[in-house]
């Protein structure tokens, strides 16, 4: 029994783990997770994913989206592969994302 039980965990990691790789996308995070989604934003240059992260942060970070903007943008704001979001947006070529970021926010 212990068999069988064991080998399907096994069988539904590997799963697991192929489903991860079959991204269009190479990229790792490590880190905080829960901020993960800003960087995902920039890699992919979703500004709907940008927006989404930013209204997520609300209360938790500052008290409006603005003020959200402000704190990741800030000096020692997030920060991906080690650059803050506007440089990693920019190595990325993330034009939609980094627009946001420079002007729109």
């Amino acid at each position: 029994m212990k068999k069988i039980i064991l080998t399907s965990l096994l069988a539904l990691t590997t799963f697991t783990a192929s489903a991860g790789m079959e991204s269009g996308n190479k990229v790792r995070f490590s880190g905080d997770i829960e901020y993960s989604s800003f960087c995902k934003a920039v890699v992919n240059d979703d500004l709907d994913m940008l927006k989404r992260s930013v209204k997520n942060k609300i209360g938790l970070v500052a008290i409006s989206s603005k003020g959200v903007m402000r704190k990741l943008i800030s000096a020692d704001g997030v920060t991906c592969n080690g650059l803050d979001l506007i440089t990693f947006s920019e190595q990325r070529k993330a034009s939609q994302v980094n627009a946001y970021l420079t002007i729109g926010a």
